[in-house]
């Protein structure tokens, strides 16, 4: 039986996944994408849907290893309106396909209150109404862009960096401990700055809150246990695309 591909191209991973024609999900892998190389292409493809948003290098390597197939390739770009979604912006296509598939990825499950919460590369919140109206959201550098930013302006002070994440609520007791934990808690407070958005501003308290990327371990526990962690969502907004084929 021919199934879709679905691919996720992050800013640092591609996360896949095979859809069956009754439109279940099989997570197929998640690499980097130096490791994709090394990854045979699936069989019995009956076409390939991309959300992409890495740089041209990356997306070089991704366009490399989808050479091996000669099926067809189905990019998705964000929209004004697609599932019962409306987008914020003016310029919708302007829209990570990330944040934009992971609204539809979670509306199609539940219309409900929703904030969601990605820390990746960058650090991303998205607030979705329970008619599917996005109200908007906010961009912020992640953990390790953060850290990079502050070591490539003074190389020397930083110049025993290992790259290490950071502790939250811990002080550092050395300069680059410092930076780690430093912007370890700066996610950790964009966090908590959201949730006191939802809440104070907007006057939500029983809506959903979602997580994912991979920064999602260094967010503390009880904040976590308030959400669901679902690295999945964006491939779950692409297969929408894919039932439409």
């Amino acid at each position: 039986m021919m199934k879709q591909l679905l691919v996720d191209a992050g800013n640092t991973r591609v996360k896949t996944a095979l859809m069956d024609a009754d439109g279940h999900l099989e997570p197929l892998f998640n690499v980097s994408y130096s490791e994709l190389k090394n990854t045979s292409f699936p069989t019995d493809i009956e076409n390939v849907w991309m959300g992409a948003v890495s740089n041209q290098e990356r997306m070089t390597l991704l366009s490399e290893w989808l050479s091996q197939t000669s099926v067809k390739i189905r990019e998705v770009h964000s929209e004004k309106t697609a599932f019962g979604v409306t987008n914020a912006y003016e310029q919708p296509e302007t829209l990570g396909i990330d944040r934009w598939l992971a609204m539809i990825g979670a509306h199609s499950e539940q219309q409900r209150a929703t904030l969601i919460i990605d820390a990746g590369t960058a650090i991303t919140a998205d607030w979705l109404n329970p008619d599917g109206s996005h109200l908007g959201g906010w961009i912020a550098p992640g953990v390790d862009l953060m850290q990079q930013a502050v070591i490539d302006r003074a190389p020397k002070v930083f110049r025993h960096h290992d790259g290490s994440w950071g502790k939250v609520n811990q002080l550092g007791l050395s300069t680059p401990d410092g930076l780690s934990n430093g912007c370890t808690n700066a996610m950790v407070g964009f966090i908590r700055q959201a949730l006191a958005v939802t809440e104070t501003e907007l006057d939500w308290f029983d809506y959903r809150i979602i997580f994912s990327g991979g920064s999602t371990p260094l967010i503390p526990i009880e904040l976590r246990r308030r959400g669901e962690l679902r690295t999945e969502l964006v491939l779950y907004g692409l297969a929408r695309y894919a039932e439409q084929k």
